[in-house]
C-alpha cells in the first residue's frame, strides 16, 4: 500500500474496529487498534508530505509526531498518550478532554493527517 488515501481507508476500518473493541471492554485491543489506526493515518500524511525522522513503523511514527514542534500540541498529546510515553512534568498545555480514550486520541491525528491533503 503506498498510496495515501488507501492509507487513510485502512486507518478508518482500523479506528472502527478498534472502537468496538473499547466498547466491549477490550481495552488492550482497543488502545492496539487505536494505535494502528494513528500510525496508518500518519503514514498517509507522510506520503504526501515527507518529514524525516518519522521511522518506518506505526510506533515510530508515534513517537516522532509526539516530539514534532512544528505540529500543534494537541496533535502531539494524543501521539504522546497514545505512544503510551510517560507524561512530561511540564508542557501540557492542552486541558484533558473527558472522556478520553485512545480511539479519540487517534481521531485526533487522524484529522491532522488528512489537513495535509486539504
Amino acid at each position: 500500500m503506498s498510496d495515501a488515501a488507501d492509507w487513510r481507508q485502512q486507518a478508518a476500518t482500523e479506528l472502527e474496529a478498534a472502537e468496538g473493541w473499547w466498547r466491549a471492554g477490550n481495552a488492550g485491543r482497543g488502545r492496539v487498534g487505536a494505535r494502528r489506526a494513528a500510525g496508518m493515518a500518519i503514514k498517509a500524511r507522510l506520503v504526501t508530505d515527507a518529514r524525516p525522522g518519522y521511522g518506518t513503523s506505526f510506533m515510530h511514527h508515534l513517537n516522532a509526531l509526539a516530539d514534532d514542534d512544528g505540529v500543534e500540541t494537541a496533535v502531539r498529546e494524543a501521539a504522546w498518550r497514545l505512544a503510551a510515553r510517560p507524561r512530561p512534568e511540564a508542557g501540557w498545555q492542552v486541558p484533558v478532554e473527558q472522556p478520553l480514550t485512545p480511539t479519540a486520541d487517534a481521531r485526533r491525528i487522524m484529522d491532522w493527517a488528512r489537513g495535509a491533503d486539504a
